[in-house]
């Protein structure tokens, strides 16, 4: 009968062991997923902040030079100052769609003409927003004297 009695709490001491080392391998995988986790976050967080910056210092290193305009264009000189080429892909005269000439690239360390169509009147300002590839606004106005 002791026998029995030993035997019993024999196993139900290798069980709740069994148990308790399921439990603490549960616990050491929380615990290394959440610290993995951390770490996996500050990293992304710190490549997206640095790629968010690089984006802002490129868009004001784009810079309008002059700009003119008459009957039929308006047409900026738009420089970057940048590492990248920027595409102005579209064009805003007072907030309507304006059409371009032609695709826009503008390389690193240049200028490029941006040709605006429309019909354009004397004694009259412009608000002229050029939209990036980055998807960044560059706005002027520009008065036709």
């Amino acid at each position: 009968m002791l026998r029995k009695i030993c035997r019993r709490q024999l196993k139900r001491l290798v069980t709740a062991r069994k148990a308790s080392s399921t439990a603490i391998v549960a616990l050491l995988l929380v615990i290394v997923t959440l610290v993995s986790g951390f770490f996996f976050y500050d990293y992304v967080m710190a490549h997206v902040g640095t790629m968010k910056q690089d984006f802002q210092e490129q868009m004001e290193l784009l810079f309008l030079k002059s700009v003119s305009v008459n009957d039929t264009h308006i047409i900026p000189f738009i420089g970057n100052k940048g590492i990248w080429a920027i595409n102005i892909v579209s064009a805003y005269v007072n907030s309507q769609v304006a059409r371009l000439l032609q695709s826009i690239e503008i390389g690193k360390d240049s200028i490029e003409p941006v040709y605006i169509l429309g019909e354009f009147t004397r004694g009259l300002t412009y608000t002229v927003r050029l939209m990036t590839n980055f998807g960044d606004p560059l706005d002027f106005d520009v008065t036709y004297v």
